[in-house]
């Protein structure tokens, strides 16, 4: 079993930071609980490989296999064509693999409405909708990080294990 987990939309640009409800820097969109995935995932599935992917700067999740970063379009569609599962937040992936019918997606939305920015190939994962910001069509990065928008890591994880056994 071979997963690629995007955990990360973009760095918020700090000169916004300063001015907004989001003083911590944390972006809206990233999914708190990512760590806490991995640990129970690796108990479904001890030998799995969990490959993050991303850009340079960005944190390396604790419990993953291997981390790749810069890749190229090229070597990114073989990551994500080579895994049995990719995660992402609302993020430069879900817009890739959807481009190139990857259709083993999870989606993690917190803020976004995956009816406007998700696909219907993926499993978009939305708690509640009542934690949508208003303005969905306006910046996202001057909204507050909400951890409880998010569904935890036992979810996420029961969601996974049900989809991964039906397909």
């Amino acid at each position: 079993m071979k997963i690629v987990i995007s955990p990360y939309s973009q760095k918020l640009p700090k000169e916004t930071i300063k001015h907004t409800v989001n003083p911590s820097g944390k972006n809206p969109k990233n999914y708190p609980y990512w760590e806490e995935f991995i640990t129970l995932f690796k108990k479904e599935y001890p030998d799995a490989e969990i490959v993050q992917i991303g850009v340079t700067g960005e944190p390396e999740l604790k419990g993953i296999t291997k981390l790749v970063q810069n890749l190229s379009p090229e070597e990114l569609l073989n990551e994500v064509k080579t895994c049995d599962a990719w995660f992402s937040v609302d993020n430069f992936i879900n817009h890739f693999c959807s481009y190139y019918k990857i259709n083993n997606g999870f989606v993690l939305f917190g803020q976004s409405d995956p009816e406007i920015y998700g696909y219907k190939r993926n499993t978009n994962i939305l708690k509640d909708r009542r934690f949508l910001r208003p303005d969905q069509y306006g910046f996202w990065w001057d909204r507050p990080h909400i951890e409880q928008a998010f569904v935890t890591a036992e979810e996420l994880l029961k969601i996974v294990l049900t989809k991964l056994k039906t397909s």
